[in-house]
């Protein structure tokens, strides 16, 4: 019997989920996770210092370099070092969990930071932001395609459209395993992410489509496992504008035998001023999304690179 989910599976740092387990007892609310992500994803929460069993409320721990050695101490007593139990529950607590496609992390946790985490040397005393929490270091080691991000990287525009794009990635792939004919299935997901691997990454998009030219029932499981880890990694990149204006002239290609002089040169001229940074790129999709409208074309209707995700996940303009 089939476990897949009807939407994503997101992992969340439980105190961004209203969750007092804070070191103090308290909980930080979220807005994104607490009111968009809970309403377009199933949530599992995880506070790997309550888990493995610090209590509420406990001593502030922190990540501290002993001559090149991160461990994790407490801050009042540094030579008390609980990293070795961290890891071991780490290890426990990732075999527990369900298939996610995504983790949202609580910025600068010594368990849960997955960006720039303080790290104070033992000797100095000075702190350096270049650590990644213990707990979060574990996850991204045994599942490093699902997309990671902590909560404050999200309140970027472009940071968290790439997160969503990348979420929902995850779970289309998931969907291929469940597929009544998956090599058909594998085929198709590439198809349907041409346009956004050619903004994102035109060397990889070659390579991934040489790999879906050879992939056959033999080697479709070999291929496939190559084929997502590049995949990911060229997924997670931000394109400049020049490269998404390169994908709309591609798209304006299609709709050459179609448009009159005047609806050309209106998109060109939004093209531009896309490209200049005078708009955001919804306004251009939305102009060549309605002349797809009038002018269908089977391809490009199943293309994810006007909807990748649903919009109301994007922050607003």
């Amino acid at each position: 019997m089939s476990d897949f989910t009807d939407r994503p599976q997101i992992g969340v740092s439980a105190c961004l989920a209203r969750q007092p387990v804070r070191f103090d007892g308290c909980f930080i609310s979220n807005q994104f996770v607490n009111n968009e992500c809970s309403t377009f994803f199933d949530l599992h929460t995880v506070c790997p210092e309550v888990e493995m069993g610090l209590g509420i409320p406990r001593p502030v721990i922190q990540l501290r370099d002993f001559e090149g050695e991160i461990r994790l101490v407490y801050s009042k007593d540094p030579e008390k070092q609980i990293t070795h139990e961290m890891r071991e529950f780490s290890e426990r607590k990732l075999k527990c969990l369900p298939p996610l496609d995504g983790f949202i992390f609580k910025k600068d946790s010594p368990s849960c930071g997955v960006h720039k985490v303080p790290v104070k040397n033992n000797k100095s005393g000075m702190r350096i932001r270049n650590g990644i929490g213990v707990f979060a270091q574990a996850f991204k080691e045994s599942y490093p395609q699902v997309p990671t991000e902590d909560e404050g990287r999200l309140n970027d525009k472009g940071i968290r459209e790439n997160f969503l794009e990348r979420v929902y990635a995850h779970y289309r792939w998931r969907q291929i395993a469940e597929s009544g004919n998956p090599l058909k299935s594998f085929r198709d997901y590439h198809k349907n992410y041409k346009l956004i691997l050619m903004a994102k990454d035109n060397s990889a998009y070659r390579q991934l489509g040489r790999m879906v030219a050879s992939v056959n029932n033999k080697n479709f499981e070999e291929v496939s496992k190559q084929y997502f880890k590049l995949f990911m990694q060229a997924m997670s990149r931000i394109p400049s504008h020049g490269h998404h204006v390169n994908v709309m002239m591609h798209l304006l290609g299609f709709l050459k035998d179609k448009l009159n002089k005047k609806d050309k040169a209106e998109l060109l001229e939004w093209f531009e001023t896309y490209r200049e940074d005078r708009v955001t790129r919804v306004t251009p999709l939305m102009l060549l999304q309605h002349h797809f409208n009038t002018h269908q074309n089977d391809y490009i209707a199943d293309q994810y690179y006007f909807s990748p995700f649903p919009s109301k996940l994007m922050l607003p303009v």
